[in-house]
């Protein structure tokens, strides 16, 4: 074919080509701020799904009781029985110390078991105040 060229032809085809997917000139000064907030919008939104997605999972029981329940439970004083009640138990009382816990224990392997909160007046180391402070939180 006269007059055509075939360089001249697929040279000015690439240089079209080139111009038609440049960025105006007002956007590739901008380039680099461009493609970093692009980034960070996209880490966002893959954020945002992942936890979307952790959120759709079964919710995991912390509490195995209900406030009901809890607050049932919560109103009860501590009651600590005399027969079976270990030193350690018996020192939660007021008034009783280690000595005090030992002695109401040496009572129970002597005597036998406490038939009344009352008895433990005969217990060394309790006094009548001492029991009155006793009772509401002791049983037999």
């Amino acid at each position: 074919m006269p007059g055509w060229d075939f360089e001249s032809a697929t040279t000015r085809n690439s240089r079209s080509t080139r111009r038609r997917f440049r960025l105006p000139d007002h956007l590739t000064r901008y380039k680099p701020q461009i493609t970093v907030s692009s980034l960070v919008v996209i880490l966002l939104l893959g954020g945002a799904f992942y936890s979307a997605r952790l959120s759709e999972s079964a919710p995991e029981v912390v509490y195995s009781a209900s406030l009901e329940e809890v607050a049932e439970e919560s109103g009860e004083p501590l009651r600590v029985d005399l027969n079976t009640a270990d030193g350690e138990a018996l020192q939660d009382l007021p008034g009783v110390g280690p000595a005090t816990a030992e002695d109401i224990i040496d009572y129970r392997r002597s005597n036998g078991l406490f038939g009344s909160v009352e008895e433990l007046e005969e217990v060394d180391g309790i006094g009548p105040k001492t029991l009155e402070e006793i009772e509401p939180l002791a049983e037999v």
